[in-house]
């Protein structure tokens, strides 16, 4: 799906509030992201800082720190429960997460707790767009001046 010229894809849920993407392994896991709206607002990210793995994160809790253009912000967890895996090719090469951010560019890999009680506060498809396209609006989010926006609100 295309909202304002960014583009999400229909099979992912969403925390619009968070700039996150989320997707549903097969072991249970989640695998986050940040969103194309994430890194339309960041730019040019310069490094990706997670937790350590085992770490146990808290909703609504850091579980890394994003760098960008002289500010830095926490990626806070959208649910809680034990962090599995970093993407350690971050490290290196942290503008992955521009480049491919629903690909080689995610961040981390949480084992959720309770996730079949919040799962559904987390939208996919059609719901997801209305609710990325609102998180927008309330952001006032102009995407020829996205990278301007997100230096003034930091």
């Amino acid at each position: 799906m295309n909202v304002h010229g960014l583009e999400f894809p229909d099979s992912l849920r969403y925390a619009p509030e968070h700039s996150l993407w989320l997707r549903e392994e097969a072991d249970g896991s989640l695998t986050v992201g940040l969103t194309a709206y994430g890194c339309a607002l960041y730019g040019q990210i310069f490094a990706f800082t997670p937790k350590r793995v085992g770490a146990r994160i808290e909703r609504e809790r850091s579980f890394g720190v994003v760098e960008f253009a002289k500010a830095a912000s926490s990626a806070r967890s959208p649910v809680s429960g034990e962090l599995q895996a970093v993407n350690e090719a971050l490290l290196k090469r942290p503008a992955l997460i521009n480049q491919d951010c629903y690909g080689e560019g995610w961040m981390v890999r949480l084992q959720p707790e309770n996730w079949a009680a919040v799962r559904d506060e987390f939208p996919l498809g059609e719901t997801a767009a209305a609710a990325i396209a609102e998180r927008m609006r309330l952001d006032n989010f102009d995407p020829a001046n996205a990278h301007v926006q997100a230096l003034q609100w930091k």
